[in-house]
């Protein structure tokens, strides 16, 4: 205020108190409009007309016994102006009620109004929760477990004004956004005293967006808050390599000459995390550890690291086994911690052997000239092997010559066989010829169950022997003798000639000379000697002939001698023997043979080879050849009781 006015008023002060110190003085007085209520942090205050009717000349508002009460504080003080405008501000940030007095000073006359009590009420208003970020966004590397930043959030405050230290606060943590391969098995949070919590999944990575804010407990409806401004931070995770992994099949167990093998092996295969199994490319790593059998591979076993299907193709003709180690690679980084590569992992293919047949080359067909001769053919089988496989080269090899057909009178003493080195070697029986039909194969010592094999392709040969003639040398009457009282005709014996050509037909006529003194009593008939009259054992009992056999270049004569038998009925035998050395029908034996002292006895195999003989008395034949037991099977006998009777033909079964 100017010294000007504040003079001026000085002299009308004076004047008016002179005007009325001659008169009596009343009490000022006046109406105000009672107590206030305002919000918090609303500012300064002031009502013009809080004080009204004043009836003082000189007023002045005078305000004692302020009390303050919560956590209200003035930065004015509640103060009237003498034209009653009641101010105060409050303190930011408090809040609570004051009370004070209130009286009226009437200056002029030294009176006081009487007392009154105000009230301000400043409300409270719940302020937002702060706090402070240093270094919001956050990265961790890939796989870091559970992290827990302390100290990320600072200053942690539930609001300025101390009424609200008594409030709790939490954070609020809302993931925004987040990338493909970003995942948790705890999702971000900040606890209340700052601390950064989370733990991703183990194969997670790439960034997350995540809005954070602090909150009270306190009144949230306007004009409160209860809510901080909201920080956008970001969470980033930098990929680690994992190790690509799999399943491996189990071993491969396979045959020789099996040819390509394709089959799906392999499973489960992953290059590590979602990410990397779209991102990166992966790739099967064998590595040869161990072989046996010198197994080979004309296409190395590879596995297709996108399907776990495994394919090679074993060389033919090689076996054994062979062990792998085996990983899966992927190209990411691998310095660590990354990794790139899979633990290792074995497992064997195995080739099993399968014997292969063996092969030979032969010269085919065989030509010789009868004859008694022991005939060999070096060389006739060629390029023996007992098959290509190396493991193959150590078998036994044999060769096994089975008879197929014959054709001629050819029969043999030693039959075809063929040694290790591929000779040939037989020997024909002497005076036989035609031809001989053998099929031949080679054996080895190997395995010969499916899908092995160990015998070659039969190979069929001939062998021809060409017919030389010879002179015949002998005679045979293969029954000289008969039964009494036989009528004419009776058949004593058939004729054969022995000659060194089975082929040649010789003709038969009774002849005289030595030993023809019988001859009258008998008859040829083609090839027999047959009776030309009744016998009487009584009257006689044997007869002299001379007989000659012609093949039309050569003849020979030869003398018989006709025994006359006491006619008895016919013979018994079994027909079949067991010559197992038990004593029982070890030997063939035949009933009432010996009434026939010329009989003859043959027994021929399938081949028409002699393989017994009897003349002259019957000896129980024990069913060997040679001193040597035959094998079992059919043969074929004939008994020639030589007596007229027919002739007993039929198998004998050697059984063993």
């Amino acid at each position: 205020m100017s010294k000007l006015k504040i003079i001026k008023l000085g002299l009308f002060a004076g004047l008016f108190f002179a005007s009325i110190c001659a008169l009596p003085f009343a009490p000022p007085s006046y109406t105000h409009s009672g107590n206030v209520t305002v919000q918090q942090n609303s500012g300064a205050y002031s009502n013009i007309g809080w004080a009204f009717a004043i009836t003082a000349s000189d007023p002045l508002f005078h305000i004692t016994n302020l009390s303050k009460n919560g956590s209200l504080d003035f930065d004015f003080e509640p103060a009237v102006s003498p034209t009653g405008e009641l101010t105060f501000t409050p303190t930011m940030n408090t809040s609570g009620f004051a009370t004070f007095n209130v009286q009226l000073e009437d200056q002029s006359t030294g009176e006081f109004s009487g007392t009154s009590t105000i009230r301000i009420d400043v409300e409270f208003i719940n302020a937002a929760p702060t706090f402070t970020l240093n270094s919001p966004d956050i990265t961790v590397n890939e796989k870091s477990g559970e992290v827990n930043i302390t100290g990320w959030a600072t200053s942690i405050s539930p609001g300025p004004n101390p009424e609200e230290n008594s409030q709790s606060v939490s954070f609020v943590t809302e993931i925004v956004s987040q990338s493909a391969y970003m995942s948790f098995n705890t999702l971000p949070k900040v606890n209340e005293f700052g601390t950064f919590i989370f733990k991703a999944k183990d194969k997670a990575n790439g960034t997350a967006t995540i809005n954070i804010y602090l909150e009270d407990d306190g009144d949230g409806d306007a004009p409160n808050e209860n809510k901080s401004a909201v920080e956008t931070i970001t969470l980033t995770i930098n990929p680690i390599n994992d190790a690509p992994t799999f399943e491996k099949g189990q071993n491969i167990v396979i045959d020789e000459h099996t040819g390509p093998v394709t089959m799906d092996w392999a499973t489960l295969i992953s290059a590590g995390a979602p990410d990397e199994d779209v991102n990166q490319n992966l790739s099967f790593i064998l590595s040869e550890k161990e072989v046996s059998g010198g197994l080979q591979f004309d296409t190395p076993p590879v596995i297709d690291a996108s399907t776990g299907v495994i394919s090679f193709e074993a060389t033919p003709y090689y076996n054994g086994y062979v062990i792998y180690e085996i990983t899966l690679q992927d190209d990411g980084a691998s310095n660590s911690p990354n990794m790139n590569t899979s633990s290792i992992k074995a497992f064997t293919i195995t080739v099993n052997s399968i014997n292969d047949p063996p092969t030979f080359d032969s010269e085919g067909d065989i030509t010789v000239d009868e004859g008694d001769v022991v005939h060999t053919f070096e060389n006739w089988a060629t390029n023996i092997s007992p098959g290509p496989s190396p493991n193959e080269q150590d078998q036994q090899l044999h060769f096994t010559v089975n008879f197929n057909q014959v054709t001629g009178t050819l029969a043999f003493l030693s039959a075809p066989q063929i040694d290790e080195q591929g000779t040939l070697t037989f020997r024909p029986t002497e005076h036989t010829h035609g031809e001989a039909v053998f099929d031949v194969f080679l054996s080895d010592d190997g395995d010969f169950d499916d899908p092995n094999k160990n015998t070659s392709d039969v190979q069929t040969f001939t062998v021809t022997v060409n017919p030389v003639n010879y002179p015949p040398d002998d005679i045979r009457l293969s029954n000289q003798s008969v039964l009494e009282l036989q009528p004419s005709g009776t058949v004593v014996g058939t004729l054969t000639t022995s000659d060194l050509d089975p082929e040649d037909i010789h003709n038969y006529a009774l002849v005289a000379g030595d030993g023809s003194d019988g001859n009258e009593f008998f008859a040829i008939d083609g090839n027999q000697l047959v009776t030309n009259t009744t016998f009487n054992w009584d009257e006689r009992d044997s007869y002299s002939v001379r007989i000659k056999s012609s093949d039309g270049e050569f003849s020979i004569e030869e003398q018989f001698s006709i025994t006359i038998l006491k006619l008895i009925e016919g013979i018994k035998f079994a027909n079949a023997i067991t010559p197992n050395g038990d004593g029982q029908n070890d030997t063939w034996e035949i009933e009432d043979i010996d009434a026939f002292p010329d009989v003859l006895v043959y027994v021929y195999d399938k081949s028409g080879l002699v393989v017994f003989k009897s003349s002259g008395g019957y000896t129980p034949w024990d069913g060997t050849y040679n001193g040597k037991t035959l094998p079992m099977g059919t043969y074929y006998y004939v008994i020639d009781l030589r007596d007229g009777s027919p002739v007993y033909e039929g198998t004998l079964t050697i059984i063993l």
